[in-house]
């Protein structure tokens, strides 16, 4: 920007004061030459920003999903998937298989809620391409006169283009494990 101004006032002073054998078309097609020089690098600066950005800077990412059933007697390491897809902007989320993929580089911040069913407990694990970012319990033992419990994970972590989010049973808290479904589990991410 400050090259910009130096070269506008370059030519200003060059038109006022102009060369004493140049004719005003002379002084005219010069200032021609040096904007098409400007715009050939203004051009160029731009086609090296966006080089650098690789066209992702202004990508939008975010997805929501919930639990449409209670998976009763879940077992140890089973993947949760959230079925029931409530936004998904950029596709990075798959209903299919619960996973959410990084479609580019950057820093994302996920939320995991979980809730019980009555006189259950429910644990799950946050993975990013396995390894632990995250844990919640949604302890509803008859120490809680079988209530449903809520618990949240909110974690945020950078991921690479590729990298894989999911949520799973990692493990068993008590013998068996129930996740309530009616959308009140959910599974939530966007690029920060």
């Amino acid at each position: 920007m400050i090259y910009f101004c130096k070269v506008v006032i370059f030519l200003f002073v060059a038109c006022v004061r102009g060369d004493q054998g140049d004719t005003v078309d002379a002084r005219f097609q010069k200032l021609e030459q040096e904007i098409v020089k400007l715009q050939n690098t203004v051009v160029d600066l731009q086609r090296q920003v966006d080089e650098q950005n690789d066209g992702n800077e202004y990508m939008s990412v975010a997805f929501t999903a919930g639990l449409s059933r209670t998976i009763t007697n879940m077992g140890s390491h089973q993947q949760i998937v959230f079925d029931h897809v409530i936004t998904n902007v950029g596709n990075g989320y798959s209903p299919s298989h619960g996973h959410f993929t990084a479609p580019i580089k950057g820093v994302y911040v996920f939320f995991v809620v979980i809730t019980n069913t009555p006189g259950y407990s429910s644990s799950v694990t946050l993975l990013r391409n396995g390894g632990w970012i995250g844990y919640a319990l949604a302890h509803g033992g008859s120490q809680n006169n079988n209530l449903y419990v809520t618990s949240t994970i909110a974690v945020t972590i950078e991921l690479q283009q590729g990298d894989e989010v999911w949520v799973q049973n990692e493990y068993a808290f008590t013998s068996v494990e129930e996740l309530y479904g009616g959308n009140w589990s959910t599974f939530s991410g966007h690029l920060y």
